[in-house]
Order: C-alpha cells, then sequence, then structure tokens
C-alpha cells in the first residue's frame, strides 16, 4: 500500500488547484508567465500522473488535439517505447490557451531553452507553498495522486497501470489496489459506536 505522505487527498488537490489558477488569472492579467507555467505543469503533472523524466521531454508535437491524446516514450526492458495516453477535455483546452498557436518545441520552455528536472521540481515547490500545502510534496506525489484516484474511481488495475507506464498490473497493484488509507480509517471511524448505546450489563 502506498503511504498517505506520498499522495494527495481530494480536499488538498482542489486547495492546490486553486492556489495556482488564481496565480495565473493574476499574472496573465499583469501579462507575466510564472503563473500560467505553474498552473500548466500542475494540470499536465495531476491529469496525466507522467514521471518527471517524461514531463520534462513532452514535445508540442507529442499533443493531439484531436483524438485528445498524448504520446509518450518510455523506457521498458532498456528499450524506448511510444505509449499513448487519454487525457481529459479540460487539459486539451488548457494546453490550447498555453500554447497560443505554439506548433513546436518543448512544453516547457524557460528563459535559456528547455527545463530540465531541476526546473520543474522548482516550480512545482513554489506552487506547494503557495498553496500551503506540506512542503515535502514533489511532482512524484501528483502521479502517485493520479494513480490512487484513477484506481479509485474506475476500479479499473489495468488502466491504471498503462497508465502509469508500469510493467505489469503487478507493480502497480503493490502501489494502489490494497487497502487504501481512507479506507482505513473509515474502518477504525465509529468501530465501537455500537456498543456506546447499548446497556451496561
Amino acid at each position: 500500500m502506498i503511504d498517505r505522505k506520498k499522495y494527495m487527498d481530494e480536499k488538498e488537490i482542489k486547495q492546490l488547484i486553486k492556489a495556482v489558477k488564481s496565480w495565473h488569472d493574476a499574472d496573465l492579467y499583469k501579462g507575466r508567465i510564472q503563473g500560467p507555467k505553474t498552473w500548466m505543469l500542475v494540470d499536465v503533472a495531476l491529469s496525466t500522473g507522467l514521471r518527471v523524466s517524461e514531463l520534462v521531454n513532452l514535445k508540442v508535437s507529442d499533443i493531439d488535439f484531436k483524438r485528445k491524446a498524448l504520446s509518450v516514450v518510455r523506457l521498458k526492458k532498456r528499450k524506448k517505447v511510444v505509449e499513448t495516453l487519454a487525457v481529459p477535455d479540460s487539459l486539451i483546452a488548457h494546453l490550447r490557451q498555453y500554447l497560443d498557436g505554439r506548433t513546436d518545441g518543448y512544453l516547457f520552455v524557460g528563459k535559456r531553452g528547455p527545463l530540465k528536472k531541476g526546473g520543474l521540481q522548482i516550480i512545482w515547490k513554489q506552487a506547494i507553498k503557495r498553496a500551503g500545502l506540506p512542503k515535502d510534496l514533489s511532482i512524484h506525489t501528483a502521479r502517485h495522486s493520479m494513480g490512487f484516484h484513477l484506481l479509485k474511481k474506475t476500479k479499473n488495475l489495468r488502466q491504471v497501470q498503462k497508465q502509469l507506464g508500469h510493467t505489469s498490473p503487478a507493480m502497480t497493484a503493490n502501489f494502489y489496489a490494497d487497502v487504501s488509507f481512507d479506507e482505513m480509517q473509515s474502518g477504525v471511524n465509529g468501530l465501537y459506536a455500537e456498543n456506546e448505546d447499548s446497556p451496561a450489563p
């Protein structure tokens, strides 16, 4: 079972999204790019569950706007494999807005060119700080959050495996298919409630 500290619950995700969207709107109004770039990163990370290395290598040409799909190069058994992921309508709309007509190059670009892993981590940390969430939440937390909530919604282990690019369903099961922390917490709450109203013997 994945540790509770390694994924965000629905409340935390909404808190993060609200914080970065307000930042996006404020910076967009002032003509700044940091807010829009931060919201793009958070949205892509939470919507796809991509690894940091996969986020760094995303190119505009990897996005299929018509099919609402994303091509991702993944390393499997020491071989590079191109996989196609389905992405939500909301992300497609956001990507169109963010790219504003740009048709090539890397998705995440800084003043000196394509951003590296460290650059994305810094942007993510700024978003977490702005949302008032625990500072130890990394971009990988978004990956675990996506996997956890996708399985919770679909109950489809195979879908989660394909989305995250795990080599086998067993690996996915080891992470997400066990009893969740939420279920554990729900189970212990009110465990003896019935006995509280029972008359003393």
